[in-house]
């Protein structure tokens, strides 16, 4: 029987010789499939569990090249944040000096009483009154009253108002003129507020609907 061309002349020529005699279409599913075979096998039991391997590292790059990024950008983003918590502490400092804190408030009275002595005013009255609270402040006012020369009370509210902390004189009110020697003596009231620092925000009342 003579032998019709396969996909594979030299295989099934081999299929004559040392099997039977074949047809050449069956020839040439044997072929494609001795072909095939392999090829689907070297699909499954590598290529593919490769393939999805690779997909997952690639997966996995891109993730930690994204967190990456991120940490470079808070990495450049720690020394703007350092710089302006160094700009706050100072600001604070700052605050922390124009508004004394409470153990440093009676000083501060005793500076202002040893400010109106310096002027060569006599104190008359000298009265803290109670707290205001403000938000993140309160103040705290103090009346006086002081006898002298015109100029030397101004050469007083000069002096306070120089002071490292903030102290804000109001309501001044002059009475009682007298000439002594060559000076007018007369007698000042006014009302002093300097401020304490609290930080504390007061309670906000709710709104009205």
């Amino acid at each position: 029987m003579k032998t019709s061309k396969t996909a594979n002349p030299a295989f099934g020529k081999f299929l004559d010789e040392k099997f039977v005699p074949m047809a050449a279409r069956t020839k040439v599913v044997i072929t494609v499939l001795l072909l095939l075979v392999p090829m689907v096998l070297f699909y499954f039991t590598y290529y593919q569990p490769k393939e999805k391997q690779i997909e997952q590292l690639e997966s996995r790059r891109t993730t930690l090249s994204e967190e990456l990024a991120e940490v470079k950008k808070r990495a450049a983003d720690l020394a703007k944040f350092e710089k302006e918590l160094a700009e706050a502490e100072e600001l604070y400092q700052q605050a922390a000096v124009l508004l004394p804190k409470e153990k440093e408030i009676p000083q501060l009275l005793r500076d202002i009483s040893a400010l109106g002595r310096n002027a060569n005013l006599d104190f008359l009255t000298f009265t803290p009154l109670a707290d205001i609270p403000r938000d993140f402040y309160a103040e705290i006012p103090v009346t006086i009253n002081v006898r002298g020369p015109y100029h030397n009370v101004g050469y007083f509210f000069d002096q306070v108002s120089k002071l490292e902390r903030i102290v804000s004189v109001s309501n001044v009110r002059m009475s009682a003129p007298k000439r002594e020697g060559s000076e007018m003596f007369l007698n000042s009231d006014c009302r002093l507020v300097t401020y304490r620092f609290t930080n504390v925000e007061l309670p906000k009342e709710p709104k009205k609907k």
